[in-house]
């Protein structure tokens, strides 16, 4: 599987400050529906290495749960649309 090339979403790291470069990859494939395993994958790093990278970003916004993170996303990503 092709590495994810993280460039085509260069606009969207702005809407996401308090992430690392790599929590913000990740928790944005996350956001997106793609499984733990295949974002490993797509970013070539072990499962246990994005299960940690989701659980730091998880804690940076106090979520309750991972889907509550791919909640913030789809909300902040919605906003950075209508504002255009």
């Amino acid at each position: 599987m092709a590495a994810f090339d993280m460039t085509q979403f260069s606009e969207f790291r702005e809407i996401f400050p308090e992430l690392t470069p790599a929590q913000f990859e990740t928790a944005m494939l996350f956001a997106l529906g793609i499984s733990q395993k295949d974002i490993a994958a797509l970013r070539s790093v072990s499962y246990s290495a994005v299960k940690k990278t989701l659980f730091q970003a998880k804690n940076k916004f106090e979520p309750h749960s991972l889907y509550r993170l791919s909640t913030v996303f789809h909300v902040r990503f919605v906003l950075f649309v209508l504002q255009g």
